[in-house]
């Protein structure tokens, strides 16, 4: 169990969150400075919670797996308690169809579902396969997400709705994510829910 409460609010212009306004409201749990895994156990738990697919059936495979325990038994025992949320899987670089999808937010997701009953969403999905964020160059932006990613309407609409995902960078992953969830349901409140904060120099 955790001592404190394990989840640090976002504050935009004081975190350096260019794409991000005053009104969205994501929290993180860990801070991920970008320099591989041995520059500290949080460094690790990100690298191994996004390690490739290439790697299952291979001795590394048990950390990634580690890994995603550690994010849904945090998800687990500090869940937001909003009335009505969902929860909604972050979509990973590669479409589902892939044969290196990872699934490893929906995994987190189908944890937290069977431990808590909290409502869990997989409507968000990549439409093109891309290189990972974290091996992209240049400078991150919204407009250059745009079209890679679908939104299926909700059904039943919920009150809130949280995006699980692994590390915010540039915010621009949630920034497209909001917008579309947004373009068919204008008044949802869409949060977010990352495991880790990228702190480095400077956030590309």
């Amino acid at each position: 169990m955790h001592e404190k409460f394990p989840w640090t609010k976002i504050e935009p212009l004081f975190h350096g969150f260019r794409h991000l306004t005053e009104r969205d409201v994501i929290y993180y749990h860990i801070e991920y400075i970008g320099e591989g895994y041995q520059a500290s156990s949080d460094n690790s738990w990100v690298s191994n919670y996004k390690r490739g697919i290439e790697y299952r059936n291979k001795s590394a495979w048990y950390y990634k797996e580690e890994a995603v325990r550690k994010f849904a038994s945090l998800i687990i025992e500090t869940p937001p308690v909003d009335d009505g949320l969902v929860l909604l899987a972050g979509p990973t670089s590669k479409r589902r169809d892939s044969p290196l999808f990872d699934s490893r937010n929906e995994d987190v997701l189908r944890s937290v579902h069977h431990a808590t009953g909290i409502p869990i969403s997989f409507n968000l999905e990549a439409m093109m396969d891309s290189e990972p964020v974290h091996f992209q160059p240049g400078y991150r932006s919204p407009e250059k997400l745009i079209g890679h990613y679908h939104f299926t309407p909700f059904e039943n609409v919920p009150g809130v709705v949280y995006i699980v995902d692994d590390v915010i960078t540039s915010g621009s992953h949630f920034v497209v994510w909001r917008d579309l969830i947004h373009d068919v349901h204008p008044g949802l409140e869409v949060r977010g829910l990352y495991l880790a904060r990228t702190v480095r120099g400077r956030l590309f």
